[in-house]
């Protein structure tokens, strides 16, 4: 059994592959001097946008833009931190790309100087993780140990269900990638207010869970400047990966699972890392295909944020034209975290090549914009990202949000805590049907199979 626990690595993770590469650094529009007040700041961050972003001058025509930022200049004085940094991400995600968007503080090296004595500093003694059956408490201050495990019901004043609704409103992406994204905001009394789930910044809320058994748990939390590591973890059995990623050293690795005369290959980061460079690692994989009585290989991004989307090329091609693309020996797993380079990689693979998707839908689009530049605001210290370069990996004709398993394998609470891997599963599991042979190789458009047509809603969407 191990402790889970929730920490920064989580958010580089899902957004490692938005800053890179980071082009510059810039307050506003060109040569304009920002104006270190709110107001001035969400006018430079809006001229920024339309100088930047590839579709900026479509946005800078249209009604919906201009509303949002003028009704975002007209309270940006008056509002709460919290509803601040909400407002400006919503305004920002008319893209609707992903990668536009303002980033988490705990991502951007902290809550600004600007904002450091607001509730930013605050942090709610709990972690909660969210599966496609609900938002769970992984983690808890000791007082309120009954509620480990709990499963999520209320917050403050919002049902769990409503809280993600609000925070899904105008995100700047998928549904996939905005749950993917949600976690961190139930332990933040900042973003709780700025979402309408407390009435003012107290420094408690009130939270009521569903424990085992079906008992009806309630507790008040009190907010502090507390390390994360204060909190007690819920115990958990290690999955498969989780060994196999120590034993490597690093969640990218490749390994023979001899049992399933299958080929695994883990791919966390479209980057170097520690101890084994990218091209390393595919000049292993290489080897490793050329295994006497292999039969399958599985590549796995399901918790692959980005990186360079350059670097899989080669093992791309290589599985395109190895003996391994085929119905039923090619499978990819990928989830909500799939994004940015990583989203490249899936949308190459499903267009040059015969893999099955397994798992849960990507966190981003097969035609997304990336790239992002970043512009830091001289008045509260917020960072934004907003893309720069457009990368169409599919057909034009592609308006999909995400790439959808071709085998719908959704995660819950109980296969995580248990250590199962349900997706991984189903990938060594499968054979495919004479029917979905003659399906896939025939098949004109990858983006138009019938598993493209299957409808996703989470637990927050039903």
């Amino acid at each position: 059994m191990t402790a889970d626990r929730w920490d920064r690595r989580e958010f580089s993770m899902a957004l490692a592959g938005a800053l890179l590469p980071i082009r510059a650094i810039r307050a506003g529009a060109p040569d304009e001097a920002p104006a270190a007040t709110r107001t001035g700041e969400v006018e430079a961050l809006r001229l920024f946008a339309e100088h930047t972003h590839p579709r900026g001058l479509e946005a800078a025509a249209n009604t919906d833009w201009q509303n949002r930022w003028s009704t975002l200049k007209r309270d940006a004085a008056t509002l709460d931190d919290g509803a601040y940094f909400i407002r400006t991400r919503r305004a920002l995600s008319w893209f609707k790309d992903g990668h536009t968007t303002v980033l988490p503080f705990e991502y951007a090296g902290g809550v600004p100087a600007a904002l450091i004595k607001g509730p930013f500093r605050l942090s709610l003694p709990y972690r909660a993780k969210i599966f496609s059956d609900g938002v769970w408490l992984v983690a808890t201050a000791s007082v309120a140990k009954q509620m480990l495990g709990g499963r999520l019901i209320k917050v403050g004043d919002l049902s769990v269900i409503e809280l993600m609704r609000a925070h899904a409103t105008d995100w700047p992406g998928n549904d996939a990638w905005a749950q993917n994204w949600a976690a961190p905001l139930f332990a933040s009394p900042a973003l709780l207010h700025g979402l309408g789930a407390l009435r003012n910044s107290a420094n408690y809320i009130d939270v009521e869970a569903i424990g085992s058994g079906g008992t009806n748990l309630q507790a008040r939390f009190m907010a502090a400047a507390k390390d994360k590591s204060e909190l007690a973890a819920l115990s958990r059995t290690t999955s498969a990966h989780e060994v196999w990623a120590a034993a490597a050293g690093s969640g990218n690795y490749a390994r023979h699972l001899p049992q399933h005369r299958a080929l695994y290959i883990s791919l966390d980061e479209m980057d170097d890392v520690k101890g084994k460079t990218f091209d390393a690692l595919t000049t292993a994989i290489f080897k490793a295909l050329a295994t006497p009585r292999l039969q399958r290989v599985i590549v796995d991004i399901r918790r692959n944020g980005g990186g360079d989307n350059f670097l899989a090329e080669p093992l791309r091609k290589r599985l395109e034209r190895s003996q391994f693309n085929r119905p039923g020996a090619l499978y990819v797993l990928i989830g909500s975290a799939t994004f940015s380079a990583a989203q490249n990689f899936a949308t190459r693979m499903e267009r040059e090549t015969f893999a099955v998707f397994a798992g849960e839908p990507t966190g981003g689009a097969p035609n997304q914009f990336g790239d992002p530049t970043v512009s830091v605001g001289p008045a509260t210290g917020i960072t934004a990202i907003v893309s720069s370069l457009p990368w169409f990996d599919s057909y034009p004709q592609d308006v999909r949000p995400w790439i959808m398993p071709d085998l719908l394998v959704p995660t819950t609470f109980a296969t995580w805590r248990s250590g199962q891997d349900p997706v991984l599963d189903a990938a060594l599991a499968h054979r495919p049907s004479a029917r979905e042979v003659a399906a896939a190789l025939t098949q004109r458009s990858a983006y138009d199979r019938y598993s493209q047509r299957q409808a996703w809603t989470s637990f927050w969407r039903e």
